[in-house]
């Protein structure tokens, strides 16, 4: 919306209490990465709410300050912070109206890059010289692709992620739009039938020299460091941060909203809850590190050999 929403009467639509300056438009939605006076947020964290430097925040009562702070104005509600940004963002945001125009044509007109046949590119996609694209590739509206990379068979690039919230009301899940985009920097290989979903708000990052198998899914705010190897049918569920250099075995899971450091091995089909700090190796499900597994598998077998196999 190019005019913006009046605030003062999107307050009264959606029933909330104000503390705060209604005066400015609401232009965009907004994160905790990427806000301004005229940006709609929502939290559900203390510490994520005092970061906050300007715009509408949404929150529940339990979180409402007693004042309001410059520059931000709260938007206080008694349902669920995240489901009325949700139903705000589909209303008055969320636009596919683009989302089935293939602009591949213009994209092959460039020669310094390749595309094979019976691929999808949406609006707003840059693609970096040097670029290979194989065929039955889609790769969707906000995605930037940077120099030299492969994008193999049937990738399908900037689709939504299953973001969704209950409405008790109605009794039905409401999708929380997928707004943001993908970016993929230079000399990243992306294997066949791989998914990289675009972020809700900022982008779904993978950083420069990065290689990733067939079959693997990159969650929704993602970011993936430089020179890792993701081998195949890996998840990395969304918001998890993976750093430099790290290698994923195959069929391994990482949690949402986990991070793992740099330099750092996760074992075959292991299966990470809790941050990974810097150089080590995890492994098993729930994952851990390889050197406490060991320990605990030699006092297994000293177990089992005093006790019998019925321990």
């Amino acid at each position: 919306m190019n005019k913006g929403i009046n605030a003062s009467v999107l307050a009264a639509e959606f029933n909330f209490t104000v503390i705060g300056s209604t005066d400015e438009p609401i232009l965009l939605p907004g994160s905790l990465k990427k806000h301004d006076k005229n940006s709609l947020l929502w939290t559900k964290n203390v510490e994520n709410l005092n970061s906050i430097k300007a715009g509408y925040i949404i929150v529940n009562y339990e979180m409402a300050p007693t004042s309001a702070r410059l520059g931000v104005t709260y938007f206080i509600t008694d349902e669920k912070a995240r489901l009325v940004y949700a139903k705000i963002m589909n209303k008055y945001f969320d636009s596919e109206d683009d989302a089935f125009f293939n602009y591949v044509e213009e994209h092959k007109r460039n020669t310094k890059i390749r595309i094979s046949d019976n691929c999808f590119i949406g609006k707003d996609v840059e693609i970096g010289d040097g670029t290979v694209i194989h065929p039955n590739v889609v790769i969707h509206s906000r995605t930037r692709i940077g120099k030299n990379c492969v994008i193999k068979t049937h990738v399908s690039l900037g689709t939504e992620g299953l973001g969704l919230e209950l409405d008790k009301e109605t009794d039905q899940l409401v999708k929380f739009p997928q707004l943001g985009g993908v970016i993929l920097e230079d000399n990243v290989e992306i294997g066949p039938c791989a998914t990289v979903r675009r972020s809700a708000l900022d982008d779904t990052i993978i950083m420069s020299g990065t290689k990733i198998g067939s079959l693997v899914n990159i969650g929704h705010n993602c970011i993936i460091g430089r020179n890792c190897i993701l081998t195949c049918m890996i998840v990395t569920s969304g918001s998890s941060v993976i750093g430099n250099n790290v290698f994923m075995g195959v069929s391994s899971i990482v949690k949402n909203g986990v991070n793992i450091g740099n330099d750092v091995t996760i074992g075959q089909g292991a299966v990470v809850t809790k941050n990974v700090p810097d150089n080590v190796t995890f492994v098993g499900n729930p994952a851990e590190d390889i050197n406490d597994y060991k320990r605990w598998s030699k006092l297994k077998k000293r177990l089992t050999e005093m006790f019998g196999k019925d321990l």
